[in-house]
């Protein structure tokens, strides 16, 4: 039997390492569940320059509106998030659950919100537990949840 670290991977079944030189923001994130969905806050990390936060959400909802998917992921836990424009893709190689939802992001003046509605075929129950999933792994375990967009690293947040 082979432990998790001897296990083959696959170039493309871990789409999220940060590429070396890529310049990381780091956010700060608290996450409350609504009756629709998840309402996630990010806001830079301390040290963090707030232009410098707010270019990077700007990108990010940029990115979004062109099609581009946002992918989640804290340990093992990967949440794919999309909007209208999103064009579905084929998923080959990927070991990890995914779970995909609907999201919407908005950049205020010191903030950026996202909120994340579970899709068609998706029940809101199971939203919750991966969003419970996730506020655990975060505030409880310390975990960082990586953001990126196509495959592009864009925030880390911790909690």
């Amino acid at each position: 039997m082979m432990n998790a670290m001897q296990m083959p991977m696959m170039n493309n079944a871990m789409p999220m390492m940060p590429m070396t030189g890529m310049p990381m923001m780091m956010a700060t994130m608290t996450c409350e569940m609504l009756e629709d969905g998840m309402l996630c806050t990010l806001k830079p990390a301390a040290g963090m320059d707030m232009a410098m936060f707010r270019n990077s959400a700007d990108m990010m909802s940029m990115m979004m509106d062109c099609g581009m998917p946002m992918m989640m992921q804290c340990g093992n836990l990967m949440l794919m998030g999309m909007n209208q424009m999103t064009l579905p893709m084929p998923m080959t190689g990927m070991m990890m659950p995914m779970m995909k939802c609907m999201m919407t992001c908005s950049v205020m003046a010191d903030r950026m919100t996202c909120k994340m509605m579970p899709m068609a075929g998706m029940s809101m129950a199971m939203m919750n537990n991966c969003c419970m999933l996730m506020m655990k792994m975060m505030n409880d375990c310390s975990m960082p949840m990586m953001m990126s967009c196509n495959g592009m690293p864009v925030m880390c947040c911790t909690c």
